[in-house]
């Protein structure tokens, strides 16, 4: 029997756009909590899919307790957290942005009048994340993005892979203290939003549950009050929950796939148990690795792709794949993602 799939959002708006996709819908509410959840299904490539649409509400912490809740209750095999967000960097309202990792901005020292930064990290499931951004690229979503234009807003929908900044705050203005802070220290970054880091946060510790971040873009900082009273919200909302159905068209839901070579569940588990890359918690050299044999100059994501191709072809020092999954274990041991790797 196949799991269902699991989208949360934050806000009402996203989650009407989410549910205009499906059909048979119910309701149900969690045992224990009473949480609100939709059931609908999903017709695509000959596959009827159950799928589940709860909302959290704003906040990292809101959305890292609900996800938590949905995920061990629903035991998903992909969970996406769709909604808007703000531009900070090279896109226009109603462009869809991939969330390949966030940057949680508000951890941090602060020392007199000064703030010391200490980000937080965490990223989408890497296959999921390269499947969507070839999607992005394809004549069908192309197509449908021409469909769901609005002139109005911009002269075509774009779509970016890349880092999305989250936190507490509302950035509602350029030249607010939180938007000089995130140009000085997620330069970046491009887009902000307030769940994103709370879902991908608990996502890291069920690492073989296909994840991923996407946000439609609702307004540019500066023009906030503007654009949502034009209608911004709904559009970017239907925008976004567009990609995220013609992207589970890519999906291969047949039998014969749902079974992970143990070198892709290895790149997925270090990918969000890991999210800064090598040198967190010293993993890469507990486990016998050099850091000199990885680039170490590209972002925590690409760090774990480049390391585990390495030990693919014998290299990486006096590591090895069983060496490294050993380290996590002393680490990790009692989840269960990387038992079964064990």
């Amino acid at each position: 029997m196949k799991k269902p799939i699991l989208i949360l959002t934050a806000l009402e708006v996203e989650r009407i756009a989410i549910e205009q996709h499906l059909g048979s819908i119910d309701s149900i509410a969690h045992p224990a909590t009473g949480s609100d959840y939709t059931k609908g299904i999903y017709r695509c490539n000959g596959e009827t899919l159950d799928v589940i649409v709860g909302r959290t509400d704003q906040t990292n912490v809101n959305a890292a307790i609900e996800s938590e809740r949905a995920i061990d209750y629903f035991d998903p095999e992909y969970a996406f957290f769709a909604g808007v967000a703000g531009g900070l960097k090279d896109v226009e309202v109603g462009d869809i942005v991939i969330g390949r990792d966030v940057y949680g901005y508000e951890r941090g020292k602060a020392e007199g009048e000064t703030f010391k930064p200490r980000p937080q990290f965490g990223a989408s499931s890497y296959a999921l994340e390269q499947l969507a951004g070839r999607y992005a690229k394809s004549d069908a979503w192309k197509q449908l993005s021409k469909k769901l234009l609005n002139p109005e807003f911009s002269p075509v929908i774009h779509t970016y892979t890349g880092t999305i900044a989250s936190g507490e705050k509302v950035d509602a203005s350029i030249e607010s203290d939180l938007h000089q802070f995130l140009k000085q220290n997620a330069s970046h970054a491009l887009a902000i939003e307030m769940e994103g880091f709370g879902f991908l946060e608990v996502c890291r510790m069920r690492p073989l549950v296909k994840t991923l971040l996407l946000r439609g873009i609702s307004d540019l900082v500066d023009d906030k009050g503007h654009m949502d009273s034009r209608g911004s919200q709904p559009y970017a909302s239907a925008n976004v929950a567009a990609f995220l159905f013609g992207l589970l068209e890519q999906l291969d839901f047949s039998d014969s796939t749902t079974e992970l070579p143990r070198e892709q569940k290895l790149v997925e588990i270090m990918c969000k148990l890991y999210p800064g890359g090598l040198r967190d918690n010293q993993i890469w050299m507990a486990a016998g690795g050099d850091l000199s044999l990885v680039n170490l100059g590209q972002s925590g994501k690409g760090q774990w792709v480049e390391a585990i191709r390495i030990l693919k072809l014998g290299g990486g020092g006096n590591v090895n794949i069983d060496s490294l999954i050993k380290s996590v274990a002393e680490e990790y041991g009692d989840n269960k993602d990387v038992m079964e790797i064990l």
